[in-house]
C-alpha cells in the first residue's frame, strides 16, 4: 500500500506557522495591556492617597500649588494610561479578527488534507480490490487447466 502524501504540507505548516505568531502577538498586547493597568491602578491609589492627606492648618502657598500640581500630574498620566490601553485594546480587537481569520484557513486546510486522505484510501482499497479480484481470476483459470 502505497504511503499518503499531503500535496498542500507545505501550506500547512506556512498557515500554522502565522497563526501561532498572531496568538503570540495577541498574547504580547494583552501582557502590554495587563502591565498599563498595574501602573493605572498604582496611579490611581497613589492619587487617592494624596486626596486622602488633609492639609495641615498653617501651609504654606508654594506647598499647596505643588499638592496641586502634583495630583494634576497624576490624573495627566493616568488618563495617558488609560489612552494607552485603549489603542492597545483597539489593536488587540484587530489581531484577534485576523487570528480568526488564521484559525478558518488553518481549518480549512486540516479538512481538505482530511477528505484528500479519505479519498487517497478510498483509491487505495479500490486498488487492492482490483488486484485481488485478478488475482483471484487468475487462480480460478489456472485450475480449470
Amino acid at each position: 500500500m502505497a504511503k499518503f502524501i499531503y500535496k498542500f504540507e507545505a501550506i500547512k505548516h506556512v498557515k500554522e506557522s502565522l497563526e501561532k505568531k498572531a496568538q503570540k502577538e495577541v498574547a504580547l498586547i494583552q501582557l502590554e495591556i495587563d502591565k498599563l493597568q498595574k501602573e493605572h491602578d498604582k496611579l490611581l491609589n497613589e492619587e487617592t492617597l494624596s486626596r486622602k492627606n488633609l492639609l495641615p492648618k498653617e501651609m504654606l502657598v508654594a506647598d499647596i500649588k505643588f499638592k496641586k500640581n502634583y495630583e494634576m500630574f497624576l490624573y495627566k498620566k493616568r488618563m495617558a494610561i488609560i489612552e494607552d490601553i485603549n489603542k492597545l485594546k483597539a489593536e488587540k480587537e484587530k489581531k484577534l479578527s485576523e487570528l480568526l481569520q488564521k484559525s478558518k484557513e488553518h481549518k480549512i486546510f486540516d479538512t481538505l488534507e482530511e477528505t484528500m486522505h479519505e479519498n487517497f484510501n478510498q483509491q487505495e482499497k479500490q486498488k487492492e480490490k482490483i488486484f485481488i479480484d485478478e488475482l483471484a481470476s487468475q487462480k480460478f483459470v489456472r485450475q480449470k487447466k
